[in-house]
């Protein structure tokens, strides 16, 4: 990545940031909805290995 890339990508580092704490929160109330005494912890734990599985197929397929 170039150094022009890499300057870019640190000014959108707080919106990614928001993104994906928003992706985390949507999941959670979903669940919250959907699981009665759901574990907020536990749940947050699946839903960042959820996010990162999405991360690494996307990344394989480019």
């Amino acid at each position: 990545m170039s150094s022009m890339q890499e300057i870019e990508l640190e000014r959108y580092h707080n919106e990614l940031v928001s993104d994906v704490k928003g992706l985390v929160e949507k999941y959670r109330r979903a669940m919250d909805w959907d699981i009665p005494g759901n574990d907020e912890k536990q749940a947050d734990q699946l839903i960042f290995a959820a996010i990162q599985k999405a991360l690494d197929a996307i990344k394989q397929t480019g």
